[in-house]
């Protein structure tokens, strides 16, 4: 590890590379010596973790150090790189997932991102998606997309069966109809459910069309 004066106390860079054990250890010979030198007045650590972000165990372990210093106090703890779950988050937003298999009445099947549902999808169960839900399997039951409040969601494929589609807070049951494997559904300049081709989805929804072009 390596000690760095500031202003307003040290900044403390712990090794990425080096197990926990091996940094308290190490911790725990630096602060003994840096009491010896500095035997009076309040300190202020700020850890830069390097490329690893720590977890709150390993978090507990070095506070348990710090603990054997009363003048001693962590103030921050930095890393170069980013929480993991807001990263997960946010690369499930823009995946598109293959979804399949039966989905029986009662079953709700939620996705974060967009689905291609090839399954079955019988009344009474839902298939919800924070994005856009490509249809290529059977469908009787409830389809959400857009469940976020993404408006730009679209719902494409055979709908003619299924018993009710949402994009967004926008709700439309599906009663007769002459709907087909093309029709494109999407929230209109006007807030209102429409309905067209899927052929219009590159005008309706170009950043859509191109994610799709690389899928």
């Amino acid at each position: 590890m390596t000690l760095k004066g500031r202003k307003a106390g040290f900044e403390l860079q712990l090794a990425d590379g080096a197990g926990i054990a091996e940094i308290c250890v190490a911790l725990t010979t630096l602060l003994t010596k840096l009491a010896a030198d500095t035997p009076e007045g309040n300190v202020d650590f700020m850890l830069e973790t390097g490329d690893r972000q720590l977890n709150e165990a390993q978090q507990a372990e070095i506070q348990q150090v710090f603990a054997q210093f009363p003048r001693f106090a962590v103030r921050s703890v930095h890393a170069n790189v980013a929480a993991i779950a807001p990263l997960k988050s946010q690369l499930l937003a823009h995946t598109i997932h293959l979804v399949g298999g039966i989905l029986r009445s009662g079953q709700v099947t939620e996705m974060q991102g967009d689905v291609l549902f090839v399954g079955s999808l019988h009344t009474g169960a839902t298939l919800k998606a924070s994005g856009s839900i490509f249809v290529m399997g059977d469908v009787a039951g409830l389809l959400i997309a857009g469940s976020n409040g993404d408006q730009d969601a679209v719902i494409t494929g055979n709908i003619k069966s299924a018993g009710q589609i949402r994009i967004a807070d926008t709700v439309e049951i599906i009663e007769k109809n002459d709907y087909d494997v093309n029709t494109l559904s999407y929230i209109n300049d006007l807030h209102i459910l429409s309905h067209g081709k899927l052929a219009d989805l590159e005008k309706l929804r170009p950043k859509l069309f191109r994610k799709l072009e690389d899928f």
